[in-house]
């Protein structure tokens, strides 16, 4: 179907007046509202900054049934949203509201054991909200005043008074956007149409795989890169080219795992150092952990729970940047005990056990503390971490190795058995 495009942009205050208006409407498929304060004090702050905030997409459809010309928002609902939230003063208590039909992922995450004394957040299972619920049938009753009242004698929403947000903020900040006008009538090549291109702006599109939305964050940062690949200055790998053998395929070790990890056990007071990873049970959940470690360090806004690495304090752990003689300390570690490392011939860890039985430790030792081994380090470690491990084999353990406590396991006595052969 051809289509004309028209580009623009809207003062805050008039996008307001077309939500109100109901001039621009929210299509059924539309998902529903899933931003959290964070999200929504993230786009003010985008906005208050004169950042870059993507415009939102309006198409134009003509319903001859119904004798009636509709603007539809195609995509910027959580951003439009938001700003009328904001504006109102009030934001709906997601957990109030009916959950959205999810459908079974096939997410092993009821095999993750959660230690009973942590209380995890409510989970982020999408509710039956979105803007229409602020709007009455009659228009009359959807003026500011009116939904107010009615927002702030509801127990499902609560007050949210964001600084800064008067009304000279939105009469002088602008978002763009872009309106399709269909050249058609047929109203089924029209519906056809945005359905695709809804399908295009949600769903299609090569994602950024983990490594490449990594560096997205600290590609400006040109002083974090070395240590979030784990590279020597020459652009050695620290860990002297080991992959990991995982689902019958040889993989680059995640070095920013360790990282995490490591620098969230750090800060961890005695009693609670096998608390690593706290809300991140799933498996699947744990990229946000590694991500969000990334954020922490260059100083950008962390996705979820910002306070896990909050007392780590990247230029105290490593003055002067002392990361990067102590990572050709690791390097020369690694060459010397890698006949003990128990590779394979194609110099890979056969498993996450054996990985994270060695790399902890040291990592933890060389890096972190900036410890040296002592001389009898490759057949002592060796022997610990063999003893260790036939105590831990077991069907279970080799199929969920992942686990979030046995990978707090490992942790541990990792760093118990390397602690005892450094100087």
């Amino acid at each position: 179907m051809n289509s004309r495009t028209y580009y623009g942009e809207y003062s805050l205050k008039h996008w307001l007046q077309l939500m109100l208006s109901e001039n621009i409407v929210l299509p059924q498929y539309q998902r529903s509202f899933v931003w959290k304060e964070p999200d929504m004090k993230r786009l003010i702050k985008s906005f208050a900054e004169k950042q870059f905030v993507p415009p939102v997409t309006l198409a134009l459809f003509n319903s001859k049934a119904q004798n009636v010309h509709t603007n539809l928002i195609i995509d910027g609902q959580q951003r439009l949203t938001t700003i009328l939230l904001l504006f109102l003063g009030y934001v709906p208590d997601l957990d109030k509201f009916e959950t959205d039909d999810v459908i079974a992922s096939g997410d092993d995450s009821s095999e993750d054991d959660v230690d009973e004394t942590e209380t995890a957040p409510k989970s982020k299972i999408p509710v039956k909200w979105t803007i229409r619920k602020l709007f009455e049938n009659k228009p009359s009753e959807n003026t500011v005043e009116r939904i107010r009242a009615r927002l702030a004698s509801d127990d499902k929403y609560y007050e949210f008074n964001y600084a800064g947000l008067n009304d000279d903020f939105f009469d002088k900040t602008y978002l763009g956007f872009s309106y399709i006008i269909p050249e058609s009538n047929n109203e089924v090549e029209i519906q056809n149409s945005y359905t695709q291109l809804f399908r295009n702006i949600n769903y299609l599109g090569a994602h950024l795989s983990v490594v490449e939305s990594r560096r997205s964050l600290y590609y400006m940062k040109s002083q974090y890169q070395k240590y979030f690949e784990g590279q020597l200055e020459d652009e050695t790998d620290v860990l002297c080219g080991i992959t990991l053998l995982e689902k019958m395929r040889l993989t680059k070790i995640d070095f920013v795992r360790y990282l995490a990890v490591l620098s969230q056990y750090t800060i961890l007071d005695a009693k609670n150092k096998d608390k690593v990873l706290k809300w991140y049970s799933s498996y699947s959940s744990r990229e946000s952990f590694y991500s969000d470690y990334v954020s922490y360090i260059v100083g950008v806004e962390q996705e979820s729970y910002e306070k896990k690495f909050d007392g780590f304090n990247f230029e105290t752990t490593f003055p002067d940047e002392c990361w990067k003689q102590r990572f050709i300390e690791l390097h020369d570690a690694i060459s010397t005990l890698s006949p003990s490392l128990g590779l394979n011939k194609d110099n890979a860890f056969t498993s996450w056990i054996d990985a994270d039985y060695w790399l902890f430790g040291l990592i933890y030792y060389l890096v972190f503390v900036g410890k040296k081994l002592k001389d009898d380090k490759t057949l002592l470690i060796d022997q610990m971490i063999k003893e260790i491990k036939k105590k831990r084999d077991t069907a279970e353990y080799s199929k969920s190795p992942n686990r979030l406590g046995n990978l707090r396991e490992r942790l541990l006595k990792s760093i118990e058995i390397v602690g005892k052969h450094v100087q």
